[in-house]
Protein backbone atom coordinates (compact mmCIF):
# COMPACT_ATOMS: atom_id res chain seq x y z
CA UNK A 1 0.00 0.00 0.00
CA UNK A 2 1.41 3.36 -0.93
CA UNK A 3 2.08 6.12 1.49
CA UNK A 4 -0.54 9.24 2.08
CA UNK A 5 1.03 11.86 0.09
CA UNK A 6 -2.07 14.73 1.15
CA UNK A 7 -4.78 15.08 3.25
CA UNK A 8 -7.98 16.39 2.54
CA UNK A 9 -9.45 18.46 4.99
CA UNK A 10 -13.72 19.10 5.49
CA UNK A 11 -14.37 22.74 6.93
CA UNK A 12 -17.60 22.16 9.03
CA UNK A 13 -17.67 19.78 11.69
CA UNK A 14 -13.97 19.28 11.61
CA UNK A 15 -12.09 22.83 11.49
CA UNK A 16 -14.58 24.93 11.47
CA UNK A 17 -18.33 24.97 14.18
CA UNK A 18 -21.21 26.97 14.88
CA UNK A 19 -21.11 29.32 18.33
CA UNK A 20 -22.04 27.38 21.27
CA UNK A 21 -25.89 27.22 21.30
CA UNK A 22 -26.38 28.35 18.32
CA UNK A 23 -28.37 25.87 15.52
CA UNK A 24 -28.41 26.39 12.03
CA UNK A 25 -32.07 24.89 11.76
CA UNK A 26 -33.25 26.39 15.14
CA UNK A 27 -32.61 30.05 13.99
CA UNK A 28 -33.88 29.49 10.10
CA UNK A 29 -37.03 28.09 11.68
CA UNK A 30 -37.03 31.00 13.73
CA UNK A 31 -36.80 34.16 11.21
CA UNK A 32 -38.72 32.11 8.93
CA UNK A 33 -40.77 29.83 10.10
CA UNK A 34 -41.65 25.71 10.86
CA UNK A 35 -40.01 24.52 7.09
CA UNK A 36 -38.06 27.19 6.21
CA UNK A 37 -35.06 25.64 6.61
CA UNK A 38 -35.68 22.82 4.52
CA UNK A 39 -36.58 25.76 1.99
CA UNK A 40 -33.35 27.58 2.41
CA UNK A 41 -30.67 24.82 2.44
CA UNK A 42 -32.61 23.46 -0.89
CA UNK A 43 -32.18 27.19 -2.66
CA UNK A 44 -28.59 26.62 -1.58
CA UNK A 45 -28.04 23.57 -3.56
CA UNK A 46 -27.71 25.64 -7.16
CA UNK A 47 -25.17 27.99 -5.14
CA UNK A 48 -23.12 25.17 -3.75
CA UNK A 49 -22.44 24.42 -7.40
CA UNK A 50 -21.59 27.86 -8.51
CA UNK A 51 -24.41 27.65 -10.76
CA UNK A 52 -25.54 31.28 -9.30
CA UNK A 53 -24.71 33.98 -6.26
CA UNK A 54 -26.23 32.82 -2.85
CA UNK A 55 -27.19 36.46 -2.70
CA UNK A 56 -29.64 36.15 -5.51
CA UNK A 57 -30.65 32.79 -4.92
CA UNK A 58 -31.78 33.84 -1.18
CA UNK A 59 -33.40 37.26 -3.10
CA UNK A 60 -35.34 34.98 -4.83
CA UNK A 61 -36.25 33.17 -2.12
CA UNK A 62 -37.69 35.70 0.50
CA UNK A 63 -39.67 36.94 -2.95
CA UNK A 64 -40.86 33.83 -2.68
CA UNK A 65 -41.89 34.07 0.96
CA UNK A 66 -42.49 37.73 1.37
CA UNK A 67 -43.59 36.75 5.06
CA UNK A 68 -40.27 36.17 6.19
CA UNK A 69 -39.18 39.64 7.96
CA UNK A 70 -35.74 39.96 6.71
CA UNK A 71 -33.69 41.09 3.44
CA UNK A 72 -31.32 38.84 1.54
CA UNK A 73 -28.21 41.00 3.00
CA UNK A 74 -29.69 39.74 6.36
CA UNK A 75 -30.20 35.79 5.58
CA UNK A 76 -26.40 35.55 4.09
CA UNK A 77 -25.04 36.73 7.41
CA UNK A 78 -26.59 33.55 8.83
CA UNK A 79 -23.35 31.78 6.98
CA UNK A 80 -21.38 33.40 8.64
CA UNK A 81 -22.23 32.40 11.82
CA UNK A 82 -18.87 29.80 12.59
CA UNK A 83 -15.74 29.88 14.41
CA UNK A 84 -12.32 28.08 13.51
CA UNK A 85 -11.24 25.75 15.73
CA UNK A 86 -7.68 27.21 16.54
CA UNK A 87 -6.41 23.54 17.84
CA UNK A 88 -7.97 21.97 14.56
CA UNK A 89 -6.09 24.57 12.35
CA UNK A 90 -2.68 24.76 14.20
CA UNK A 91 -3.02 20.45 13.56
CA UNK A 92 -2.99 21.55 9.78
CA UNK A 93 -0.33 23.58 10.11
CA UNK A 94 1.84 21.50 12.26
CA UNK A 95 0.97 18.68 9.42
CA UNK A 96 2.34 20.71 6.52
CA UNK A 97 5.85 21.85 8.81
CA UNK A 98 5.88 17.80 9.16
CA UNK A 99 5.86 17.88 5.16
CA UNK A 100 2.27 16.29 4.39
CA UNK A 101 0.27 18.11 1.96
CA UNK A 102 -2.94 19.47 3.15
CA UNK A 103 -5.59 20.52 1.00
CA UNK A 104 -9.36 21.90 1.87
CA UNK A 105 -12.16 19.83 0.15
CA UNK A 106 -15.23 21.58 1.01
CA UNK A 107 -18.91 22.61 0.31
CA UNK A 108 -19.19 26.01 0.42
CA UNK A 109 -20.88 28.15 -2.11
CA UNK A 110 -19.66 31.86 -3.11
CA UNK A 111 -20.36 34.11 -0.50
CA UNK A 112 -19.28 31.70 2.53
CA UNK A 113 -16.11 31.13 0.19
CA UNK A 114 -15.17 35.06 -0.35
CA UNK A 115 -15.64 34.85 3.72
CA UNK A 116 -13.73 31.85 4.96
CA UNK A 117 -11.04 32.98 2.42
CA UNK A 118 -10.98 37.18 2.92
CA UNK A 119 -12.08 37.43 6.64
CA UNK A 120 -11.05 33.32 8.34
CA UNK A 121 -7.53 33.26 5.94
CA UNK A 122 -8.42 29.61 5.01
CA UNK A 123 -6.13 29.64 2.03
CA UNK A 124 -3.05 30.52 3.52
CA UNK A 125 -3.19 27.24 6.14
CA UNK A 126 -3.59 24.91 2.82
CA UNK A 127 -1.74 23.75 0.04
CA UNK A 128 -4.11 23.92 -2.23
CA UNK A 129 -7.88 24.39 -1.55
CA UNK A 130 -11.40 23.11 -3.25
CA UNK A 131 -14.45 24.83 -3.04
CA UNK A 132 -17.59 23.06 -4.75
CA UNK A 133 -18.53 26.11 -6.14
CA UNK A 134 -15.84 26.71 -7.94
CA UNK A 135 -15.85 22.67 -9.15
CA UNK A 136 -19.09 22.84 -10.65
CA UNK A 137 -19.88 19.96 -8.31
CA UNK A 138 -20.44 18.64 -4.03
CA UNK A 139 -19.81 16.55 -2.15
CA UNK A 140 -21.04 13.03 -1.70
CA UNK A 141 -21.11 12.62 -5.62
CA UNK A 142 -17.89 11.21 -6.13
CA UNK A 143 -16.90 13.72 -9.21
CA UNK A 144 -15.68 16.01 -6.14
CA UNK A 145 -13.12 13.55 -5.76
CA UNK A 146 -12.35 12.42 -8.79
CA UNK A 147 -11.57 16.46 -10.23
CA UNK A 148 -9.25 16.80 -6.95
CA UNK A 149 -7.53 13.15 -7.53
CA UNK A 150 -7.01 14.19 -11.28
CA UNK A 151 -5.53 17.88 -9.94
CA UNK A 152 -3.18 16.44 -7.41
CA UNK A 153 -2.59 13.48 -9.95
CA UNK A 154 -1.77 11.26 -7.50
CA UNK A 155 -3.24 7.69 -6.79
CA UNK A 156 -6.55 7.22 -4.22
CA UNK A 157 -4.87 5.11 -2.02
CA UNK A 158 -1.70 8.16 -1.66
CA UNK A 159 -4.60 10.41 -0.22
CA UNK A 160 -6.89 10.52 2.76
CA UNK A 161 -9.84 12.60 4.17
CA UNK A 162 -11.48 13.36 7.42
CA UNK A 163 -14.79 14.69 6.91
CA UNK A 164 -17.69 14.71 9.26
CA UNK A 165 -20.10 13.66 6.95
CA UNK A 166 -20.91 9.45 6.61
CA UNK A 167 -22.01 9.82 3.09
CA UNK A 168 -18.92 11.99 1.94
CA UNK A 169 -16.68 9.29 3.54
CA UNK A 170 -18.51 6.54 1.92
CA UNK A 171 -18.20 8.12 -1.42
CA UNK A 172 -14.45 8.68 -1.01
CA UNK A 173 -13.81 5.27 0.48
CA UNK A 174 -15.54 3.83 -2.75
CA UNK A 175 -12.85 5.30 -4.97
CA UNK A 176 -10.13 4.06 -2.55
CA UNK A 177 -9.71 6.96 -0.82
CA UNK A 178 -8.41 6.47 3.01
CA UNK A 179 -11.29 8.70 4.44
CA UNK A 180 -12.29 8.24 8.10
CA UNK A 181 -15.00 10.50 9.72
CA UNK A 182 -14.75 12.63 12.37
CA UNK A 183 -17.42 13.65 15.11
CA UNK A 184 -17.28 17.10 15.96
CA UNK A 185 -17.63 16.76 19.79
CA UNK A 186 -14.25 15.02 19.91
CA UNK A 187 -12.36 17.58 19.14
CA UNK A 188 -8.22 18.06 18.27
CA UNK A 189 -7.83 14.85 19.85
CA UNK A 190 -10.43 13.22 17.77
CA UNK A 191 -8.35 14.19 15.11
CA UNK A 192 -5.22 13.35 16.47
CA UNK A 193 -6.71 9.82 16.61
CA UNK A 194 -7.59 9.88 13.06
CA UNK A 195 -4.23 10.71 11.74
CA UNK A 196 -2.65 8.16 13.69
CA UNK A 197 -4.72 5.75 12.08
CA UNK A 198 -5.04 7.02 8.73
CA UNK A 199 -0.68 7.37 8.59
CA UNK A 200 -0.03 4.14 10.85
CA UNK A 201 -2.28 2.11 7.77
CA UNK A 202 0.02 3.81 4.96
CA UNK A 203 3.21 2.67 6.39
Amino acid sequence: MSPVRAILWDADGVLQHPPSGWNWRAELERVGGPGFSDIVFEAELPSLRGEEPMRDALARLLFEHPHTPLEADDLIGLWEMTDVDPSAMALVDELRRRGMACHLATNQQDHRRAWMRDVLGYDRHFDRVYYSCEMGVVKPDRRFFEIILDDLGLAPDQVGLIDDNAQNVASAQALGIRALRHSPAEGVNGLRALLEVMLASSE
